[in-house]
């Protein structure tokens, strides 16, 4: 008790004075990076094009965000705290797979806007995310990137004893370049049949669904863009 009345009150005043300024930091940093990755999920959900939409990768997005604000703040400017937490860190082992590429550059984005955020560039923060966001938005209007023709799956299944010929024979004049791969007999006289094709945007697949269902004896069409399942 009586070394903590002889403590200078000009120390105890710097150390409340940082305790308090840290604490600020914090906050301000916890809360512009919240809602920095919001805008971002925002721009996710509408350029995201497929079958790997995933609520809980997005949300692990606002964890990535804070804990890197945290760790920013904690370290500051010390280099001894900067080593004990990359060695303490390196413990961790992340064993999920992200399928979709595109969704390994928005857990790089969570990172980096978290870094900033906890070190107080906050400007910086929100200039590169309006302009992340409206570049994603750009390419997602303009397509950028993507083929003018799409490699599928198709599945057919019907009746009749010729139905290969008259299925593949259509695909061709459709000039979907049919590969079969797959053929199972359901019946005496009805089978299963898949291809390998090559198609349009999604008006010329829904052409080639309605020429192959016109079909004498066709019972069920599909067809599977590969692109958006990542997986075929």
């Amino acid at each position: 008790m009586l070394a903590l009345l002889q403590t200078d009150p000009g120390f105890v005043l710097d150390k409340t004075f940082l305790l308090s300024a840290g604490l600020l930091d914090l906050a301000v940093g916890l809360v512009l990076s919240t809602l920095l990755v919001l805008a971002l999920i925002q721009t996710y959900r509408a350029t995201h094009s497929g079958a790997t939409y995933s609520a809980g990768f997005l949300q692990a997005l606002f964890i990535l965000a804070a804990c890197t604000t945290l760790i920013m703040v904690v370290i500051g400017s010390n280099v001894a705290r900067a080593f004990s937490l990359v060695g303490a860190l390196s413990i961790v082992r992340f064993r999920t797979a992200i399928k979709d590429p595109r969704d390994v550059g928005f857990v790089f984005v969570a990172l980096a806007l978290g870094m900033a955020c906890g070190t107080g560039f906050y400007l910086q923060a929100i200039l590169f995310t309006l302009f992340l966001c409206g570049l994603l938005l750009v390419l997602a209007r303009l397509n950028v990137g993507r083929a003018q023709a799409n490699e599928a799956i198709v599945r057919v299944t019907a009746e009749g004893g010729d139905a290969f010929s008259r299925i593949e024979s259509a695909l061709q004049q459709a000039g979907a370049q049919p590969t079969l791969i797959n053929r199972v007999l359901e019946g005496p006289e009805s089978e299963t049949l898949a291809w390998r094709v090559r198609t349009g945007d999604a008006a010329a697949q829904g052409a080639l669904q309605e020429r192959l269902r016109a079909l004498a004896g066709v019972r069920t069409v599909g067809v599977y863009v590969m692109d958006d399942f990542h997986v075929l």
